[in-house]
């Protein structure tokens, strides 16, 4: 019979991934706002809600540090403990690599992007955005045992990192296209690295979104259906 992780683990360590979890969508939501008011050209507001990112992420990396010594600690099968910690290594990832993109926003102009540039990362924002909530859902769906929901929610994540893929491929194809444009040409290597930050984040999703199914299936016995 299918077991949830709240049969498996924890109640601190519970405690400690909702918290997690909750300041880094929280860090992804507040940047996602942040490039949004650039583009409304808010730009003072703008740079509140970056300072606010990396709050927000300093929270949710005491959520983390508690919640990887609870789980190292426990008593928990050793190889379901080591998903389970691989699975939060990716959570960071994602957390790393939004960090990096609003670093980036803070010195990038990022008005003088051409607009059909701001277009395709304004995509792969949402995309983080997207992909990281529905790992946020799907680990909670887990929690309380309604797997079918957490591969449902999995198979999304997958989904909108193979579209970010095609989205990566044409924002870097745009570089190219507007490189008479783009002015000074180190502007150019701010914008790759930026667009590589952000597909980077919705890669790691779908790296953690690949770790919940190896729990599903393996570790919570969920009986598939083909």
């Amino acid at each position: 019979m299918p077991i949830s992780l709240s049969d498996i683990m924890p109640e601190e360590a519970l405690e400690s991934l909702r918290d997690y979890l909750k300041n880094l969508i929280k860090s992804i939501d507040l940047f996602r706002k942040s490039l949004k008011l650039l583009n409304e050209v808010r730009v003072g507001e703008a740079r509140s809600l970056l300072a606010e990112v990396v709050k927000a992420r300093s929270e949710a990396n005491k959520s983390r540090l508690r919640l990887i010594e609870v789980i190292e600690n426990s008593r928990l099968e050793p190889s379901v403990k080591e998903d389970i910690l691989h699975f939060i290594k990716r959570l960071d990832a994602i957390s790393d690599n939004v960090k990096e993109a609003a670093r980036e926003l803070t010195i990038m102009p990022y008005l003088e992007v051409p607009s059909p540039i701001r277009d395709g990362l304004n995509r792969l924002a949402d995309m983080v955005l997207q992909a990281a909530s529905h790992v946020a859902e799907a680990t909670e769906r887990l929690i309380t045992g309604e797997h079918k929901r957490a591969l449902e929610l999995v198979n999304k994540v997958l989904e909108i990192e193979e579209e970010a893929d095609r989205v990566d491929v044409d924002n870097r194809g745009k570089l190219i296209v507007y490189a008479d444009v783009i002015k000074p040409s180190t502007l150019a290597i701010l914008i790759h690295d930026f667009n590589k930050d952000l597909e980077n984040a919705v890669d790691s999703c779908a790296e953690a979104a690949d770790y919940l199914h190896i729990l599903i299936t393996t570790w919570l016995q969920i009986e598939m259906i083909v």
